[in-house]
């Protein structure tokens, strides 16, 4: 295989892992709207739908009939008002900058507006979708084009428009606040091709479950099958090579985790019992000399007469946690 069609294969995995995600859950994927349309949809109150649409590719070689479809095409139906109001969004997703793009998007638009155009007199009315392109990987170099400028003679220039979105440039603490870790994940997967080393891309896998953990058994909650659906999806990104053949078998391959998962927990149910109560009373013994201890480092504070380096000694505690308990006496 030459060099560029390993990268075009490369590319095309990277946007099926994209899209993958991003589709798994309507409830992971609601945030992400939010942030990018600047909504403020709750998920009880709307109705989401990923929509079909279905594009002739117009460029194919003579003789080959190609069809495209659209990475995401996502209709909300809100209820406020008492009556339903429904808008689409059109996420594509991008690994690398093209400069068809404009006409790509343009062209997405249009098929999907036919479908609900507005017919008056001698007017046809097309209602565009909101429509963004989606970099999950690092900027691209190179020029990016987001517009087009459509002339007819007689008449005034037509433009259309689009925006681009790089998530590697969205900071952290944006993400933790708007509760969009799918791009959080996105961005570990980034930091992931930067390396070979097994050791490093180990722990950016660790990372990559934790996050999924924070975000998705504690803010979103999703279902213990979806949540290690994720999990999968990142271990073979990060750790099989992008083997996207992988992906068709993702589902079964976290049922079955979970299966067995549940299976050890109710075959280990009545000895875990018996080692919990133990490491329970293990814990609270613990915990009680700990409290004891700062009770005594107290009293020696305020008594006034010891200096610090007398109670860290006599104590058994450092510098450290001598200024912890300083601070529980102001």
């Amino acid at each position: 295989m030459s060099k560029n069609k390993q990268l075009r294969k490369q590319y095309r995995q990277f946007d099926e892992f994209f899209k993958y995600m991003l589709t798994l859950n309507r409830s992971a994927l609601l945030p992400i709207i939010n942030y990018l349309y600047e909504t403020q949809y709750e998920m009880t109150d709307v109705v989401i739908l990923i929509e079909n649409n279905e594009q002739i590719n117009l460029n194919a070689p003579e003789g080959r009939f190609d069809k495209h479809f659209t990475d995401l095409m996502i209709a909300v139906t809100a209820q406020y008002d008492q009556v339903q109001h429904k808008q689409v969004f059109h996420i594509e997703l991008q690994s690398r900058h093209d400069q068809t793009m404009p006409y790509r998007m343009l062209q997405y638009g249009l098929q999907y507006a036919q479908k609900t155009a507005d017919y008056t007199d001698s007017t046809m009315t097309l209602q565009l979708p909101r429509q963004k392109v989606i970099y999950p990987l690092r900027r691209p170099s190179g020029k990016n084009i987001e517009n087009i400028a459509l002339k007819q003679h007689g008449k005034r220039p037509f433009e259309f428009s689009f925006e681009s979105v790089y998530v590697d440039e969205i900071s952290d603490e944006e993400i933790r606040k708007k509760h969009l870790g799918l791009f959080a994940l996105f961005k570990l997967f980034n930091r992931s091709l930067e390396t070979d080393d097994k050791l490093k891309r180990k722990a950016i896998l660790e990372i990559a479950y934790q996050t999924i953990d924070e975000n998705y058994t504690e803010i979103i909650k999703l279902t213990e099958v979806e949540v290690e659906s994720l999990k999968q999806v990142m271990h073979v990104m990060l750790d099989s090579s992008a083997d996207i053949s992988k992906f068709k078998h993702i589902r079964k391959e976290a049922e079955r985790i979970v299966a067995e998962r549940h299976r050890a927990r109710a075959e280990g149910r009545a000895e875990g019992i018996a080692e919990g109560r133990a490491e329970g009373e293990a814990k609270g013994l613990a915990k009680g000399l700990a409290e004891g201890k700062n009770e005594i480092v107290k009293n020696m504070l305020l008594d006034g007469t010891l200096t610090d380096e007398q109670i860290m000694r006599f104590a058994g505690i450092d510098q450290a946690e001598l200024e912890r308990i300083k601070k529980m006496l102001k």
